[in-house]
């Protein structure tokens, strides 16, 4: 049966194993589809190094410090553009660099630019008045703390789990300045029975 072109499907199948024999020995144009190749795959590569670096992320959870809220070797989506419009708010559950440290923390935020933060009677306190955290902490938090001023573009966070967290409390750590925040965990996407949003 002839094709449109005029040629049955043998002499098509020919025909097509000769011109693949007349590539493989076209020295120029094997090297135009390895220059090619190189350009997409560059490209792909490129265009995800983009998107991690620049939109979102995915984050690991290590640790019990924001235990009930989050759990060890939980996967995050941490989305990152929102910050560049909006400073982060209070309630927001953050991933942040620490002072002199490479691995990144998730933390909640309870502090803003401006406030003072004090741990008194087991409870946290903004500007004197008590922080309602009974959305995701009921507990006692054993170790006082000082009022702390939150400097300009800067963030108190601490984690849910208040009495094993190292977090702003600690001289180590102090306030987190904008720069050193990542993104905003928005859910947990692994492992798929997990899946919540935050």
């Amino acid at each position: 049966m002839k094709q449109k072109d005029g040629l049955s499907a043998k002499e098509r199948s020919t025909f097509l194993k000769m011109q693949e024999e007349f590539h493989k020995q076209d020295s120029v144009f094997n090297k135009r589809a390895n220059i090619d190749f190189f350009i997409y795959l560059l490209t792909v590569v490129l265009i995800a190094l983009s998107v991690r670096l620049f939109i979102f992320e995915p984050a690991r959870v290590e640790g019990p410090s924001m235990e009930p809220t989050l759990w060890t070797n939980e996967r995050l989506f941490v989305e990152k553009v929102g910050f560049w419009f909006k400073a982060p708010q209070r309630g927001q559950i953050i991933i942040c660099f620490y002072p002199d440290e490479k691995d990144t923390c998730v933390k909640r935020v309870i502090g803003l630019p401006g406030e003072t933060v004090t741990v008194q009677q087991g409870a946290i306190y903004i500007d004197g008045e008590p922080l309602d955290e009974s959305a995701y902490w009921n507990d006692y938090i054993y170790n006082e703390m000082e009022p702390r001023t939150v400097p300009e573009n800067s963030l108190f966070v601490v984690g849910d789990n208040r009495n094993v967290s190292k977090d702003s409390r600690a001289s180590s750590v102090g306030t987190i300045p904008y720069e050193r925040v990542v993104g905003q965990a928005h859910f947990v996407m692994w492992p798929f029975r997990a899946w919540r949003d935050l």
